[in-house]
């Protein structure tokens, strides 16, 4: 396993989303294993999916035309009668329907409900299935954490070879001492937005079928100084490289934040002078001093040639962040020139001939401002270009901006 594997971005992406999408100031990243409890569950369950067509106007003809016979069903919306009777034994199955003798059927409770909210409710006894909630405090985990094509949750061999690691990036678990809480399945169940949560329609009496198991989301945790200068913590998982607000509500509480805090009070003692130091003597760039800005940041402020060299500094740093373990700092150049060459670089490298334009304006306007050049917008974008001679990237904007 590598930390490519946990994480599908670098550290870089989520310092550059906490400080140029959200306007907050990273001082401190780690890479954790956040706790979180897989619970096996059993209940009765009503799953909901779209109707048949043809099956929602029989219930429709019987609960508001008073229909009851297949025959009188078939008449009524010009149908074979065989093809209405195999449709009204399908419903039966499910619990729709109901036969009243003589022929005659009429609507369950579960087929009236259906027909009002235009969905096709089952119901199925003892259903068992697994949930995912956080280890601290027993909140449940919303559906993009049970995809597993997208997100890794870690548990035996797994959890410890990444915790053993000898190369790349280590992630360190949270060990929390919090039992799970067996009311949040009860909690759970009342939530009127369970599908949020990867919950069905309805859920009858759940309970747990096995004690609670432990495994771990592999994540970023970004402390930051939000403006009127509030520390919190924001969290970045595999489900995507923005923060995710439900994630970073649930662990961005007082448990994690006071080791945090603890880390963040240890930091001041040049740690991160050390290593921005050492990046620049590999580089060649001894000259350069790293300088504390107002508001905490640590910069490397480096001369335009530092581009060019014989072994340059690659343009997308410019403006981003260097990590080092949980520390990192700013890379960033005066000169104006360099700063528009490495706006018009990273575009360059995002833009697509498929993309929404709505996108190419959001991310024009987050790398302008984060290569210092202010609210770019896609006109002047394209005025750089030409001006650079970016002729493929000219004639690129130019089918953008007609298809918009």
């Amino acid at each position: 396993m590598t930390g490519k594997w946990l994480m599908p971005y670098p550290e870089g992406r989520a310092l550059e989303d906490a400080a140029y999408a959200r306007g907050e100031r990273p001082t401190r990243i780690y890479r954790l294993l956040l706790p979180v409890w897989r619970v096996e569950i059993q209940a009765t369950v009503t799953e909901a999916e779209p109707y048949d067509l043809i099956d929602y106007y029989l219930e429709r003809g019987i609960r508001d035309c008073a229909l009851d016979t297949p025959a009188e069903l078939a008449d009524f919306f010009s149908l074979d009668e065989t093809l209405v009777d195999r449709a009204l034994r399908v419903l039966a199955r499910i619990g729709h329907v109901r036969e009243d003798g003589g022929g005659r059927v009429a609507l369950t409770e579960i087929g009236v409900r259906s027909v009002q909210d235009r969905w096709r409710y089952t119901v199925e006894s003892r259903d068992r299935r697994e949930l995912y909630f956080d280890g601290l405090g027993s909140q449940p985990l919303p559906r993009a954490y049970y995809d597993p094509s997208t997100v890794t949750l870690l548990a035996g061999e797994d959890l410890t070879d990444v915790v053993n690691r000898r190369t790349g990036p280590a992630f360190r678990p949270v060990v929390s001492q919090r039992m799970f809480r067996d009311e949040a399945l009860v909690e759970l169940a009342a939530r009127r937005d369970r599908d949020r949560f990867n919950l069905p329609a309805r859920i009858d009496a759940p309970e747990r079928v096995a004690p609670p198991v432990p495994v771990y989301l592999p994540a970023y945790l970004v402390r930051t100084v939000a403006p009127g200068g509030r520390p919190r913590l924001l969290a970045y998982t595999q489900a995507g490289d923005t923060a995710d607000e439900d994630v970073t509500r649930m662990y961005g509480g007082p448990d994690l934040a006071a080791l945090i805090e603890n880390e963040e009070s240890a930091a001041r003692d040049g740690r991160d002078e050390t290593r921005a130091r050492d990046w620049l003597r590999g580089r060649g760039l001894d000259a350069v001093a790293p300088r504390r800005q107002p508001d905490g940041m640590l910069r490397v402020n480096l001369p335009a040639s530092a581009f060019d060299g014989s072994d340059p500094v690659p343009l997308h740093k410019l403006g981003s962040f260097v990590v080092g373990g949980t520390d990192f700092f700013h890379v960033w150049c005066e000169d104006v020139r360099v700063r528009r060459r490495a706006l018009l670089y990273r575009i360059e490298s995002y833009a697509r001939p498929n993309i929404r334009r709505a996108d190419l304006d959001q991310r024009i306007a987050k790398i302008g401002r984060q290569v210092g050049l202010g609210e770019v917008d896609f006109a002047e974008l394209r005025r750089m270009a030409a001006r650079a001679r970016k002729r493929d990237l000219v004639c690129l904007l130019d089918d953008i901006g007609e298809r918009s």
